[in-house]
């Protein structure tokens, strides 16, 4: 299938703002005083992920699955495992790594927390310690762990989304938008990331539901004749109005209304071929997009070592406007390392398990 390269360029998009979050909470702790989050709640780009896997995956894999059925599960999961795998396995070795150092430096493991060593090197390796089996060594890897159950999901998902029948396809929306609203309901003002000792069922309802209002928008865009949405929907000026509109969302800290704004922003960035198109389909935020999943799983660990790093040059706490630059070249520095776990682990992974599984396969 052709890649829609502007909705890559979201997907690295979406990555920094995570990071930019993270960063700006890391020198939170560093600030003499109060700093605001250089992107308020950036955290729901994670949810912003969810919604276009979910499109993502219909795209490439849902004629497919609608022609073979079951038959496609095996190939699809390689895949998957093939695409997430290989860099989450090299950053649990550097994780690793980096804490028996921190231990040998600073006498105290500043990178990960651990309960049972062995057993949670076993169930990060198999991505399934966002489901609160073992304990997570990579903060951000809970959500690649959680879309799992999307991706075995998957076969009965393309049934229920791609249904014809009207009945069907009014369930499939309701629990879309039923799942991320209840979660929302059980924090404060519509928050969707809060601590609840029900956490893999708040997980998996945030991520399920959203996946499946992805599969949605692809069913909306794969059905796109019309010239009201190519020319409507898709023109520079809703996309634009969307955009404004989330990020109006994400200054007032309303996370349920801000995610409500993703289904739309994406299928408004697919049937795009104007300037907005053109703009993010080439140079940095492209660039950005191909390595937004390195981004994303590898800037946990800067976190810490780069507060203490600041920590050593500077014994006294920063003043919020340097907690701020501080927040900013921390989240920037983290896309550097990315384009070389990108280079050398994330594709040289994938072609090696392509390779190997496929090769055998069709020998």
């Amino acid at each position: 299938m052709k890649e829609i390269k502007v909705l890559t360029s979201l997907r690295g998009l979406a990555a920094l703002t995570v990071v930019l979050q993270h960063f700006s909470s890391t020198a939170q702790l560093y600030s003499k005083g109060w700093i605001p989050s250089i992107v308020p709640h950036g955290y729901i780009g994670v949810d912003f992920f969810f919604v276009l896997s979910g499109f993502i995956m219909s795209y490439n894999y849902g004629d497919l699955f609608i022609k073979h059925g079951w038959r496609m599960m095996p190939q699809f999961l390689v895949k998957r495992a093939a695409r997430l795998m290989p860099l989450n396995c090299f950053v649990i070795f550097v994780v690793l790594l980096l804490g028996g150092i921190s231990i040998a430096v600073c006498g105290r493991n500043i990178i990960f927390d651990y309960r049972n060593l062995p057993f949670d090197i076993f169930t990060n390796i198999a991505m399934v310690q966002g489901l609160n089996i073992g304990h997570n060594l990579n903060a951000p890897s809970w959500s690649v762990s959680v879309e799992f159950v999307a991706y075995i999901l998957f076969p009965l998902l393309v049934l229920a989304v791609f249904d014809r029948r009207q009945i069907v396809l009014i369930v499939v929306v309701f629990i879309g938008f039923v799942g991320p609203t209840l979660v929302a309901l059980g924090g404060s003002r519509l928050s969707i990331d809060y601590l609840t000792p029900f956490l893999v069922t708040q997980r998996i309802a945030r991520c399920v539901p959203e996946f499946i209002l992805g599969m949605l928008v692809f069913r909306f865009y794969n059905n796109h004749n019309s010239e009201f949405k190519k020319e409507f929907l898709g023109s520079d000026f809703i996309f634009f109005a969307l955009s404004v509109g989330l990020a109006v969302m994400l200054l007032l800290r309303v996370d349920l209304f801000a995610i409500l704004f993703f289904p739309p922003l994406i299928a408004s960035a697919a049937l795009n071929n104007g300037g907005a198109a053109r703009a993010l389909s080439a140079g940095i935020p492209y660039f950005l997009g191909l390595i937004s999943y390195s981004i994303y799983l590898i800037h946990n660990a800067f976190r810490p070592i780069e507060l203490a790093f600041v920590q050593a040059i500077h014994p006294s706490p920063l003043e919020p406007i340097w907690a701020l630059v501080f927040a900013f070249l921390g989240s920037l520095s983290v896309i550097p390392f990315a384009w070389l776990t990108y280079i050398f682990i994330e594709r040289p992974g994938r072609t090696a398990i392509y390779s190997i599984i496929f090769r055998k396969r069709y020998a």
